[in-house]
């Protein structure tokens, strides 16, 4: 995002989660990549397959807490502009049903949009804003599965609470 403003990283839900486990050394950081993180704590508690199925919902609730918190609720139009800006939608839609279409529209994977946010700077005027070049836009559904079975980046739409982050989820299995 755009080089001024105030880094807005605070440690939020999905670094309290991995902070509750006995033993695991993790250090809150905007560049750590969350799912990496939760693999590494599963291997390091030494899951069963049932205990990781488990903690993955916990985890997913966690990380949909923490998008809601970084994203917004879905009430405030500047959070959609602001989450439109930053997935570089252009012209920016100026009401909050036009933005929730275009964003609607757009192929990305939920996990590098709120990658994007821990790393985000704090910026009053939207207008500065400038798109996160991280945030890869797939140009179909398709490609969007593909990447995502790949790499295992699904978010399952039975977690999501938050009106932002299930607008934004599509059906990928």
């Amino acid at each position: 995002m755009a080089s001024g403003g105030v880094s807005l990283f605070k440690p939020g839900a999905v670094d309290a989660y991995f902070g509750r486990h006995a033993g695991f050394t993790y250090e809150p950081s905007p560049e750590i990549s969350l799912l990496n993180g939760f693999k590494r704590l599963a291997i390091d508690q030494k899951w069963s397959d049932a205990k990781r199925k488990i903690e993955r919902k916990k985890f997913h609730e966690a990380v949909d807490s923490e998008f809601t918190t970084r994203v917004g609720k879905g009430f405030d139009l500047s959070d959609w502009q602001r989450l439109a800006k930053v997935i570089g939608i252009v012209p920016l839609p100026g009401t909050v049903t036009q933005c929730r279409k275009a964003i609607k529209k757009e192929n990305i994977n939920i996990y590098h949009i709120l990658h994007a946010y821990r790393r985000a700077k704090e910026l009053d005027d939207i207008s500065k804003i400038e798109p996160c070049t991280d945030i890869r836009r797939f140009k179909s559904v398709g490609e969007l599965r593909k990447y995502t079975q790949k790499h295992k980046m699904f978010y399952p739409k039975e977690t999501a609470k938050g009106s932002v982050i299930k607008g934004l989820l599509k059906q990928l299995r």
